[in-house]
């Protein structure tokens, strides 16, 4: 069942969080980066929790930043994003871009200014369907 349900104003909370910038020439090797983080948890006595989180972020440069993040049970900080329309997405996960794309079609209508940041957080995958919520913070 293909579905996307929307929500405004929602606030995305993720606690202690592990967070690394990916950059582009690191693109291909993606795996081998989740793996190392995965590592890095476990080494400091902790487990991973959760499901894998992609941020989008415009930078102070004006320019595009992935980050990947994961949570655990040991570190300290906590991410807290209000005001996101917030979309959540079942189906294909190949067509799990559809739910940004209708949150940014959303904010459109409703007359919604986006920062530009947004989260992709992966819930569930197998080889049909997908479980995907996505944030994205306004003004």
């Amino acid at each position: 069942m293909k579905e996307i349900k929307v929500a405004e104003n929602k606030t995305l909370k993720l606690t202690n969080v592990l967070s690394r910038e990916i950059h582009p020439e690191e693109m291909a090797s993606l795996p081998v980066v989740l793996t190392q983080m995965h590592n890095f948890i476990k080494s400091n006595n902790a487990q991973p929790i959760g499901p894998i989180v992609q941020a989008m972020v415009v930078g102070e440069d004006r320019q595009m930043h992935l980050y990947m993040m994961q949570q655990d049970y040991h570190m300290d900080a906590v991410l807290r994003v209000k005001n996101c329309l917030y979309a959540h997405y079942t189906g294909p996960m190949p067509e799990s871009q559809l739910a940004s794309y209708k949150l940014q079609v959303h904010a459109f209508e409703n007359e919604q200014k986006l920062t530009g940041t947004s989260y992709t957080i992966y819930v569930n995958q197998d080889e049909d369907d997908a479980v995907v919520d996505v944030f994205m913070e306004t003004k």
